[in-house]
């Protein structure tokens, strides 16, 4: 049976870096997936989870213990998000359909090409409106749908009381309501 995250913390803690290595295992694919869904950029993503996890390392020693590991390394990678953006305002922005563009999606074998074609034309406008909510919006919809996290735990992520990110989460909702309507079939 693994280590619990704690555990793999206490190790890493203590100069054990494969206790950092097994967490790295344990929840590359979620800080990537988290990335992607707040950047678009499948480059700009991996380049920002692997941030995440630098940071993450060298912030060990902040981590509280008790805590749940999830929701701590998902804030970083929410920060390094964040980061990302900022620096493309500074620099030019990036065109919102070249994010777009970048696709990641393994057909299965028991689908039409009329259905591929339409899902296709839906994550792509789904993934298009999610990348025009406003940073805070995302964020919280991003953890709360894509990644699965609590309300409690994505008001620790970001700080924010739960109040608030229910907000976050009403207002997100609606804004890809109105966003999509009439452009993804349901």
């Amino acid at each position: 049976m693994g280590s619990s995250d704690a555990e793999l913390v206490q190790r890493c803690l203590q100069g054990e870096n494969s206790g950092f290595d097994e967490l790295v295992k344990n929840y590359q694919q979620q800080v990537y997936r988290f990335c992607y869904h707040m950047l678009g950029s499948a480059d700009e993503s991996a380049d920002a989870a692997q941030e995440s996890f630098v940071n993450a390392y060298y912030a060990l020693a902040s981590f509280r213990q008790g805590a749940a590991f999830k929701p701590w390394i998902l804030k970083i990678a929410s920060n390094a998000c964040i980061d990302r953006f900022r620096k493309r305002a500074r620099q030019r922005s990036v065109a919102l359909e070249e994010l777009a563009d970048e696709r990641h999606i393994l057909p299965s074998g028991d689908s039409s090409p009329e259905d591929l074609v339409l899902r296709s034309e839906s994550d792509r406008a789904i993934r298009e409106a999610v990348l025009r909510l406003p940073e805070k919006n995302r964020a919280a919809l991003v953890m709360f749908y894509f990644n699965s996290l609590s309300l409690k735990e994505i008001s620790a992520a970001l700080g924010r009381p739960i109040n608030t990110v229910k907000s976050d989460l009403r207002i997100a909702r609606e804004m890809l309501r109105r966003k999509l309507e009439g452009v993804v079939s349901t």
